[in-house]
């Protein structure tokens, strides 16, 4: 419990303490555990810590693990903006396309785009089953 780059580390009560006593599930070493927390002047910024990195064992900050509040969920970043070639096109271009040669070329030939668009426009191809990997390489589905 005493690694990491926490200023507030430094302060815990339980520096020093061997780790074991703080992740070991039976309730005696629940309770010494508790106890070293009890007087631990950096408490709060170590439940803090533990509630907002989903701690999901051990005693931090006088809390057990089915003590301490779930974290919130992370809010959804805002959508980018729309892709420059939809699924359906993709699907479309390399449902038929030569599986002998790189989807790459065969998806710039079709259309210009960016490398690296075309390479996550070529991802999405991946789930939509129509291109493969062969070693290092991506290549239309064959049939």
């Amino acid at each position: 419990m005493t690694a990491g780059p926490a200023a507030w580390r430094a302060q815990a009560a339980c520096r020093g303490t061997d780790p074991a006593l703080f992740y070991d599930p039976h309730p005696a070493a629940v309770a010494a555990a508790k106890t070293v927390c009890a007087s631990c002047p950096v408490r709060d910024a170590c439940a803090a810590h533990a509630i907002a990195a989903g701690e999901e064992y051990g005693v931090w900050g006088g809390l057990a693990a089915d003590e301490r509040p779930a974290p919130q969920p992370q809010r959804e970043p805002a959508p980018g903006p729309a892709p420059r070639i939809s699924d359906d096109e993709l699907y479309d271009l390399l449902i038929d396309a030569d599986p002998d040669r790189a989807a790459l070329d065969q998806l710039l030939d079709h259309r210009w785009l960016p490398t690296a668009t075309a390479y996550k426009a070529l991802e999405r191809a991946v789930r939509l089953g129509v291109v493969e990997r062969r070693g290092r390489a991506l290549f239309p589905t064959r049939h």
